[in-house]
C-alpha cells in the first residue's frame, strides 16, 4: 500500500487511486466543521482533505456536530490557524506537535479542545456531565479553561473526569 501525498493524490484519479485505508471511499465529514478545524497545519498540508477525514474517529465527528446542535450560539472553535488564530493543536497531534503524547486521545484523533464565543467552558461541561445520555459517546472531559473531550470508552457507563 502506497501512501501518498496531496500533490500526488491531486495529480490522480480519485476514484481508484490507493490510499493508506486501502479503496477510496468517502469518510465520514462534519456537518459543521471544516478539516482544517481538526488537523494540524502541518498535516493539512501534506495529505489530501479525504485523507485527513479518515484520521478523526467517525464518533467524535457525530459528537462535535452534536455540541454544535445543543450549543448553537456563537461560534465554537477548535484549531483557527486557517484564520490567522493562535489555536494550532487542538484536534490531532502529530509527533511533531509540542503537546503530542503516545497516549493521548489527540494522537489517534478521538479528541479536541475548544472554546466557545457564546458560553463559559464551564457552562459546557456542567451541561455534558449533568446530562451524558445527550452526548452518549462522550468518555472523557478534562477540567480546563477550555472544553476537552474525547470519544473513549466508559468505566462503568461514566465519563471520566481528569485534570491536566
Amino acid at each position: 500500500m502506497q501512501i501518498l501525498t496531496k500533490r500526488q493524490y491531486n495529480d490522480g484519479n480519485k476514484t481508484t487511486r490507493p490510499n493508506i485505508m486501502g479503496t477510496f471511499k468517502h469518510p465520514t465529514k462534519s456537518k459543521y466543521f471544516k478539516i482544517k478545524e481538526l488537523v494540524s497545519l502541518e498535516l493539512y498540508n501534506l495529505l489530501h482533505e479525504d485523507l485527513l477525514w479518515k484520521l478523526i474517529d467517525s464518533e467524535l465527528i457525530e459528537t462535535i456536530d452534536k455540541l454544535k446542535e445543543v450549543f448553537n450560539k456563537g461560534s465554537i472553535t477548535i484549531n483557527s490557524y486557517a484564520w490567522s488564530g493562535d489555536r494550532t493543536q487542538s484536534g490531532v497531534r502529530t509527533k511533531n506537535s509540542k503537546y503530542y503524547r503516545e497516549s493521548s486521545q489527540h494522537s489517534i484523533g478521538k479528541a479536541i479542545d475548544c472554546v466557545f464565543s457564546a458560553y463559559t467552558t464551564e457552562e459546557v461541561r456542567d451541561y455534558i456531565l449533568d446530562n451524558p445520555e445527550e452526548f452518549p459517546l462522550i468518555g472523557g472531559v478534562e477540567v480546563a479553561d477550555w472544553l476537552h473531550i474525547d470519544v473513549r470508552p466508559r468505566i462503568d457507563g461514566k465519563i471520566i473526569i481528569f485534570y491536566p
